[in-house]
């Protein structure tokens, strides 16, 4: 008989059960998780060619990007930029792909964006619709806010 995993909570399982109780993922075979682990090492190995910035921010966040992408099979690394020299601006990360992954590196950062907060998603959709992303008003592309609910759509420095 044999068992899953979960790939993320490593918690065993029967094998007639599907998903992993604790976190929903979809439950792996010993052999499916051997596997997933080499392809992954395989994707953090790989030299980036011509690199190029794709998301800027903090450590937290740059590293939980690059679980996404390397999860998805694109190779990235993460990158510190330490600020500027007079030590007034903290230190940032990079999260960086090879040019020839920066559209689907995007997309794939836009897709766990709407994993983990659905209504970014809707909301980016109404924009796009030329809509406010709050109230679904339509509004001109110049607009800086919302003749209907009021939402500042352009904050202006």
């Amino acid at each position: 008989m044999t068992i899953k995993i979960c790939p993320y909570c490593e918690t065993e399982y029967n094998p007639h059960i599907e998903t992993c109780a604790d976190c929903g993922t979809v439950l792996l075979s010993p052999e499916e998780i051997r596997r997933r682990k080499e392809e992954r090492e395989q994707c953090m190995e790989k030299l980036l060619e011509n690199p190029v910035i794709v998301r800027e921010g903090d450590l937290k966040w740059m590293d939980e990007l690059f679980e996404a992408l390397v999860d998805s099979g694109i190779p990235c690394v993460v990158n510190s930029n330490a600020g500027c020299r007079k030590g007034c601006c903290g230190e940032k990360f990079q999260l960086m792909v090879s040019a020839k992954d920066t559209e689907r590196a995007r997309e794939r950062i836009e897709e766990y964006y709407a994993e983990i907060d659905p209504e970014i998603h809707a909301s980016n959709q109404l924009m796009r619709q030329g809509k406010c992303p709050a109230c679904a008003t339509p509004v001109d592309d110049n607009a800086v806010e919302c003749p209907d609910c009021g939402l500042t759509l352009i904050i202006m420095e």
